[in-house]
């Protein structure tokens, strides 16, 4: 009975952690500079706004010279790029969403279907 209850236990905090965390595809639509955040047309259909802090890591793919990967900053964040995003979400468990960028990957030269 005791090692039932401990695999629940496990298993709820591994489905609490995994929660709180998602990954976002999409194409950038605009930029708040002010607010420093992103709206993204996600490939789900919906539009997202997502906060950029100054901790978030932005990733370029193949975006340097000879297509050597970089660090961007929230100025390469620009309309219609592709962008895969790790989200998480600050106040999930007080019934608020915010999704919040913990690590955002652009890829400059993605193949795109037309």
């Amino acid at each position: 009975m005791i090692f039932f209850r401990a695999i629940l236990i496990m298993s709820l905090l591994v489905a609490t952690s995994l929660a709180s965390s998602f990954k976002l595809q999409g194409t950038i639509a605009k930029t708040n500079n002010a607010d420093k955040t992103i709206t993204v047309d996600s490939i789900y259909g919906d539009s997202v706004v997502v906060k950029i802090l100054p901790n978030t890591e932005i990733e370029m793919d193949n975006c340097g010279a000879f297509g050597i990967n970089k660090y961007g900053t929230f100025k390469d964040l620009t309309p219609g790029t592709f962008v895969e995003i790790k989200l998480y979400f600050q106040n999930l468990n007080n019934g608020q969403t915010n999704p919040i960028a913990r690590e955002i990957e652009i890829e400059c030269y993605r193949n795109k279907a037309y």
